[in-house]
Parts: structure tokens; C-alpha cells; sequence
């Protein structure tokens, strides 16, 4: 995928995320360079694949998800809802982690400061793949990180 595009992307995941954040208590994420390269390798790779699957970097959070298009490519502010959209499934008055609300969580974590993020086409299809790369990682499921890390909107 074209590095202009994929820069306009990366622009509109890491403004639309940081809104969101600011709801949640959350510092602004600023994109890094490092998490960038490696988020597209990986984007790459699971467009050839065809199915999602984690990376396992350690020590980062990552979001991994298909978006199907009419052939143009979504808009960074469209997969940041579908993400925050998971905070329907997330219960702040027990916070915890929960795999229908992983992505949100992720996105609004509190001590993540830095973010990558890729995308790309699947061939032959209408559909992209994006990952987004997190650090340092959220959804430590250790007893307070989540009461600490993800807290109610406009907190």
C-alpha cells in the first residue's frame, strides 16, 4: 500500500484514538516509528494469510481487526469506533478483563503512551486488515490495573 496513504491513515487512527482517550482520563498516544514498521510487516503478512492473528511482540498491546469495504479503504476514525464500540461490553463497575471488550480496553488504556499502526489490502477482496500496537501494553489482568487503566467516560 502506497506510504501516503498509509501516513494519512495513521493520522486519523492516532487523532481519533487520542479523542477518545480524553474521555476516559487517558494521556495522548504518539505514534512510534519502531511500532509503525512492525505493525505494517504484520498487517502484510496476515492480509496474505487471510485470518487474523496475534503478533506476540512482548511487552506490547496489540488490536487486530478485518474491516470490508466497498474497495476504498476505511477511514482511521471508522475502526476506531468499531473498537470503542466494545465498551458496550465492558462493566466499569467491575473491571476486569473480557474478550468482548479487549480492543476497547486496549485503546483507551491508561499507561500506553505510544502507538503503531498498519494497514493493508487483502488481495482480490474488499476487505483490509489493520493492526495497531500498543506500549506500554494494556489489559494486564493483575488485581487494580484495569480500575486504574480504564476508567468511566469523562473521568
Amino acid at each position: 500500500m502506497d506510504e501516503k496513504v498509509c501516513a494519512e491513515f495513521r493520522d486519523e487512527m492516532v487523532k481519533s484514538h487520542n479523542t477518545l482517550r480524553s474521555h476516559h482520563g487517558s494521556k495522548q498516544l504518539r505514534i512510534s516509528e519502531d511500532l509503525n514498521r512492525d505493525t505494517q510487516m504484520w498487517a502484510n503478512i496476515i492480509a496474505d494469510k487471510g485470518y487474523v492473528q496475534f503478533s506476540e511482540f512482548p511487552g506490547r498491546g496489540e488490536n487486530v481487526i478485518f474491516v470490508e469495504t466497498n474497495g476504498q479503504r476505511p477511514s482511521g476514525d471508522t475502526v476506531t469506533e468499531l473498537w470503542y464500540k466494545e465498551i458496550e461490553n465492558y462493566d466499569h463497575l467491575h473491571p476486569q478483563w473480557n474478550k468482548d471488550s479487549m480492543n476497547f480496553t486496549q485503546m483507551i488504556w491508561k499507561s500506553s503512551n505510544e502507538m503503531g499502526i498498519g494497514i493493508s489490502k487483502v488481495k482480490g477482496q474488499n476487505k483490509y486488515v489493520i493492526v495497531a500496537h500498543y506500549k506500554p501494553s494494556g489489559n494486564i489482568n493483575t488485581p487494580g490495573e484495569f480500575r486504574k487503566n480504564v476508567l468511566p467516560p469523562n473521568s
